[in-house]
């Protein structure tokens, strides 16, 4: 596994040793919203999460990249009953979800030559998902990575200096598993970018 977590990090990042055009670099704050069946595990709001990413522009309208980012999700559930194997536990759950997307992407730009660019991207890859619930003194653990990908709709605001401002909507989807339900998240993210 530490080898599929090492290719993608150097196909992320490893496309930017050469310089072509130009290169835009992030760092998001990311607010999520759980979707799907990940909201029959945690089903608040996490507003805690952050991103980078790195994308280089092979011509004016169009880029590659890849991303990392972190997402922490938590809910406390009161007087719930869970089987596991041949136990069964009934107390207050505290769930955990900790999600680490890691993308390679594509872009497509809109507005050239301005300094606001509304974008569509896709993104392919995985995300690593840490399930965690703590039942009193028992904690029940797994953490699968699944095959992931996310439709992307945002806008890069750039100032003067080569820095600006990025806001962008990303719906993230992890596949379903033999073993772990699929997860799915609506994220909502803005950030500062750096152009080179």
């Amino acid at each position: 596994m530490k080898r599929i977590y090492f290719l993608i990090a150097f196909l992320a990042f490893g496309m930017f040793s050469y310089a072509q055009e130009t290169s835009v670099w992030s760092l998001t704050y990311n607010m999520s919203v759980p979707m799907g069946k990940t909201t029959d595990f945690v089903g608040k709001t996490s507003f805690r999460g952050i991103a980078l990413e790195g994308r280089q522009f092979i011509d004016n309208n169009f880029s590659l990249g890849g991303s990392f980012g972190w997402c922490v999700f938590y809910e406390k559930k009161d007087k719930v009953t869970t089987e596991f194997e041949n136990i069964t536990l009934t107390g207050t759950h505290y769930r955990y979800l900790n999600t680490y997307p890691i993308y390679v992407n594509a872009a497509y730009y809109l507005n050239e030559g301005s300094y606001i660019r509304p974008y569509l991207a896709a993104n392919v890859g995985l995300i690593v998902t840490d399930y965690r619930n703590d039942i009193g003194v028992y904690t029940l653990r797994e953490s699968p990575a699944k095959f992931g990908f996310a439709p992307e709709l945002g806008i890069l605001i750039e100032t003067e200096g080569g820095t600006g401002f990025t806001l962008n909507l990303k719906y993230n989807m992890g596949t379903e598993t033999q073993d772990t339900k699929a997860f799915s998240s609506l994220g909502i993210n803005v950030g500062f970018i750096w152009v080179y």
